[in-house]
């Protein structure tokens, strides 16, 4: 199945979004601004009412008004045609990320595989949207008038068009041989395709046999795919604030799908998404959301965003929001027998993301220890990010008990000796309390000496209770005791 989008007079209607009280009226677009006063200047598009009235691109304005004196005559807009010419884009990757634009108003998507679409596309009333099962036989259907979208042709379909429609539709070289069938007496494309298609070969040449074929659905030509610059961001402007929940997440939806096209089309997942929330009178609200797995379908996106969306407090109703992708390459790996992994990876984001909401951007992850002397330093390792290295095993240390240090660290009074040597005495405060009997140290430690916010300075003992207990004690200049832990 082969869809077709055709917006007829493209130029017209990008001239006229800019100029709503001139709807009703017939209008033209002048394709050279300054040639608005010439009455030889060429029309290079016109507006369905103008249409009606016999009123055709290419003749000269003198013979368009002579023909309709209430004939307007606008500028062109090259803005205004560029973006309905992406809107068109977006509406074609929505349906299918295989798409073909023939022109900038006539784009045909191959639907394979894909869901047809069941209404006309909101944003563009005059769109025409029809389905048949070729291409050549979709861009005809919606060359017809009146148009007739969002049905389904079938070859029988075709019988009462003009043979005019043929130069509508790009039928190649059928120019040369029309006058040819209008002399034989041929009005509609029924009659054509009675013909038998050997005769008509010998009589006319092959395009007539390809245009026969083309009736029948017997020709299925492949399309020229278009593939969209690799840009996986999408802004979206409200025409009225958004206040509800359900709302935005129905906006994010209809952006995924369009996302997503582009990512199938270029075989990338998503590995991070990025978005704002704009207000009127606000600053924007930016998050991120990194993805432990590379996703490529709208309702995978669009769970994790649903979880952060809930957790915010908004100032105000919304009146943009910006929707940015990361692509990277999609995950293929092989489940492995008896490695551990996760058992339902696609609710991971959805843990990551209610996690952030509770602690915090930044506060989620893997602590890994960083390379140096001091002890409990470590730096966050993102959840979802890339493996963690493994590090060599450090010596063993040479006492035979281990240490079970105290999560954290107990805060104790401590009776200690004077002088520049101080030695501990005794513990005076804490769980352990009593006289020091065994001492071994000090040990000194020390870092980061050259950075005057971060350096670090401890002493540490193995002392020995009286209840024969062995624990490690260090001391924080000036004069803070902790209890480190226990050897057990």
């Amino acid at each position: 199945m082969f869809s077709c989008l055709h917006l007829p007079g493209l130029p017209a209607e990008a001239a006229l979004s800019q100029r709503p009280k001139d709807h009703p009226f017939p209008c033209a677009v002048i394709a050279d601004t300054s040639q608005l006063n010439d009455p030889k200047a060429p029309l290079l598009a016109v507006n369905s009412v103008a249409s009606r009235l016999g009123i055709q691109a290419g003749e000269s304005s003198i013979r368009a008004r002579t023909r309709c004196p209430e004939l307007r005559l606008l500028p062109r807009n090259p803005a205004a045609e560029q973006a309905l010419h992406t809107t068109l884009l977006e509406l074609a990757e929505s349906l299918s990320p295989d798409f073909e634009r023939l022109r900038p108003d006539t784009l045909i998507a191959d639907l394979s595989g894909c869901r047809p679409p069941t209404n006309r596309p909101p944003r563009i009333p005059k769109l025409r949207l029809t389905l048949a099962h070729t291409p050549d036989l979709a861009h005809l259907a919606a060359m017809a008038e009146p148009p007739v979208p969002g049905k389904i042709w079938h070859l029988s379909d075709f019988d009462p068009l003009p043979l005019d429609i043929l130069p509508l539709a790009g039928v190649a070289e059928c120019e040369s041989f029309l006058p040819v069938l209008r002399l034989w007496g041929l009005r509609t494309l029924g009659e054509l395709r009675q013909l038998p298609r050997q005769e008509i070969t010998n009589r006319i040449g092959p395009a007539a046999m390809r245009l026969h074929d083309i009736l029948h659905g017997r020709f299925l030509r492949l399309l020229r795919l278009h593939r969209s610059p690799e840009s996986y961001n999408r802004t979206i402007h409200f025409e009225s604030p958004i206040e509800s929940l359900e709302a935005l997440l129905f906006q994010a939806s209809r952006a995924f799908q369009t996302l997503c096209a582009r990512l199938n089309a270029n075989h990338r997942a998503a590995g991070i998404i990025r978005f704002n929330l704009l207000f009127e009178s606000y600053d924007p609200i930016s998050r991120s959301i990194v993805l432990p797995k590379p996703l490529n379908t709208p309702a995978a996106l669009l769970r994790p965003l649903h979880t952060v969306f809930e957790s915010l407090s908004v100032p105000s109703a919304i009146a943009a929001l910006e929707l940015e992708l990361e692509p990277v390459l999609p995950l293929a790996a092989q489940r492995e027998w008896l490695g551990r992994q996760l058992r339902h990876p696609e609710r991971w984001p959805d843990t990551l993301a209610r996690l952030e909401t509770l602690l915090g951007p930044g506060q989620v992850g893997i602590p890994v220890p960083e390379d140096n002397h001091r002890p409990d330093t470590f730096r966050l390792h993102p959840a979802s990010g890339p493996a963690i290295p493994l590090r060599e095993p450090h010596e063993p240390s040479p006492s035979p008990l281990p240490l079970r240090r105290f999560r954290p660290p107990l805060e104790v009074a401590v009776a200690s000796s004077t002088g520049g040597n101080r030695r501990p005495l005794a513990l005076l405060t804490g769980p352990h309390p009593g006289a020091i009997t065994g001492l071994r140290g000090p040990f000194l430690l020390s870092g980061d000496w050259w950075n005057p916010g971060g350096k670090w300075r401890r002493i540490e003992w193995d002392v020995e209770m009286e209840n024969r207990h062995l624990f490690r004690l260090v001391l924080l200049p000036p004069d803070r005791w902790l209890l480190d832990g226990v050897y057990a």
